[in-house]
């Protein structure tokens, strides 16, 4: 990439493609490298702390920024606007619609909390015993786990909504 420092011009390009300064580099702008066999995209362009030089990050930059002259004339693509919503059929009028959903959530769920359970003494002086004990006989502790978390500390560390559908209109189902 660094032999882009030496064009003053950009001396190839294809239809639809703008010749522009490097100053003038944005992100998401697309780049023909490798005598324009190939595009690059510009992750990120800024001004260099040394003056007349811009620093580009592109996709293809593994070992970090490239510093371009910033009166460097490149062959550059812009991304495509977004497309404008059609506004000749419907129109959102701001009306907000009161329905039933039926969700399906999938959390990971952490409980710390203190139980107390009757095991036999050669359990309870060896953690791993202790934890293959409980483990198999959840039924010790599980009444004391309290599932808003209300007798100890309740962590969610992931949520997912794996389904939705609207079961009814109006609040009625």
């Amino acid at each position: 990439m660094s032999a882009l420092c030496n064009h003053t011009r950009a001396d190839y390009h294809h239809d639809g493609e703008t010749c522009m300064y490097a100053r003038d580099l944005r992100p998401g702008d697309k780049l023909s490298v490798l005598r324009g066999s190939a595009q690059a995209v510009v992750r990120e362009a800024d001004p260099a702390e040394e003056d007349g030089w811009m620093s580009v990050l592109l996709d293809v930059s593994w070992d970090g920024p490239t510093l371009i002259s910033s009166d460097t004339v490149l062959s550059v693509r812009r991304p495509e606007p977004d497309p404008q919503p059609d506004t000749t059929g419907d129109q959102d009028d701001g009306t907000l619609t009161t329905v039933t959903v039926e969700l399906t959530v999938t959390e990971t769920v952490t409980y710390d909390f203190q139980s107390e359970v009757e095991l036999p003494a050669d359990v309870v002086d060896d953690e791993n015993e202790l934890h293959s004990y409980l483990d198999e006989r959840e039924e010790l502790w599980l009444d004391d786990l309290d599932p808003t978390g209300k007798n100890g500390a309740l962590c969610i560390t992931e949520r997912t909504l794996d389904e939705a559908r609207v079961a009814g209109v109006g609040g009625k189902s």
